[in-house]
């Protein structure tokens, strides 16, 4: 299912938002890719760029907790360990299997799932009480 960006995936920081809508974009080509049936064609790319994304995005949300003292800062940190698990995961796989239809399906899942329950709950709070802080 293609996502969309929608006001309710924003944080109100432009950073973090244009980081966001990039992994949107992503996941809609893995998406694309998948109903062409080029699912594994495209898993390396997603891969690849979820390996760089996870690095600069999650630093990027933790300098922010860090600077306007967040008070739930440590939970946000280790949901992003856990999502950085999850990733690492994957990776592997990708890495010691190679690309297969259920690695490029359990990877859209996940990704759907970041989007849902990290995003627009976890980040939007972070940029709600952000906002405040400015």
């Amino acid at each position: 299912m293609e996502m969309k960006w929608s006001p309710d995936l924003a944080t109100g920081f432009a950073d973090i938002d244009n980081q966001h809508k990039e992994l949107i974009n992503r996941l809609n080509a893995l998406f694309s890719a998948m109903t062409r049936g080029a699912g594994k064609a495209e898993i390396g790319k997603t891969i690849d760029f979820l390996g760089d994304y996870v690095i600069v995005h999650f630093s990027n949300e933790e300098k922010y907790m860090e600077q306007h003292k967040y008070p739930e800062a440590s939970l946000h940190r280790t949901e992003h360990k856990k999502l950085i698990a999850d990733f690492t995961k994957f990776k592997k796989e990708f890495e010691e299997k190679g690309a297969s239809a259920t690695l490029v399906v359990n990877t859209q899942k996940f990704l759907t799932d970041w989007l849902i329950n990290h995003i627009k709950k976890v980040d939007t709070k972070l940029g709600a009480f952000l906002k405040k802080a400015k």
